[in-house]
């Protein structure tokens, strides 16, 4: 696939994540940029578009984790989910997403890659190169406590 076919595919995907992380518009486009950077430097063989997006995906929660370096691990979710229609299905009240930055890290990823970019527990598996028991748990976990949180 063409670098620009690439970036046309996945451009917002990327950008959605990197936002999420974030929670600024510039700071996104820094975790985006790097985050094609890093898929342009390096040669990579892609057994098929899924692996590709999975690989992009892990490439961009990773940038933007290592963006925020010192700051707190979860910027507040309060942006508004716009563009895409998986995600514009998601209404996300301001309870809900602080219940979510309260998570551990752990639950959060899954929560949001199960829930927001619509994954299998198989492919947040590979994304995450975590076991599908250890996905179903955290995801059992993250509920939990979501709703705990939700009660208080």
């Amino acid at each position: 696939m063409e670098e620009e076919m690439v970036v046309a595919t996945y451009a917002d995907m990327v950008y959605k994540i990197a936002y999420r992380y974030t929670a600024n518009p510039t700071d996104a486009e820094d975790v985006f940029s790097e985050t094609f950077l890093a898929y342009f430097k390096k040669e990579r063989v892609f057994e098929s578009e899924e692996h590709r997006k999975s690989w992009l995906i892990r490439v961009a929660i990773n940038c933007a984790k290592g963006f925020l370096g010192s700051r707190t691990p979860w910027v507040e979710l309060n942006s508004e989910i716009t563009a895409d229609s998986r995600a514009s299905k998601v209404d996300l009240s301001i309870d809900l997403r602080q219940a979510i930055n309260q998570l551990p890290a752990d639950y959060r990823d899954v929560i949001l890659l199960y829930y927001i970019e619509d994954l299998s527990v198989k492919q947040i598996a590979e994304i995450l190169d975590r076991n599908e028991n250890t996905v179903k748990t955290h995801l059992s976990r993250a509920r939990d406590k979501l709703r705990k949180y939700l009660e208080v």
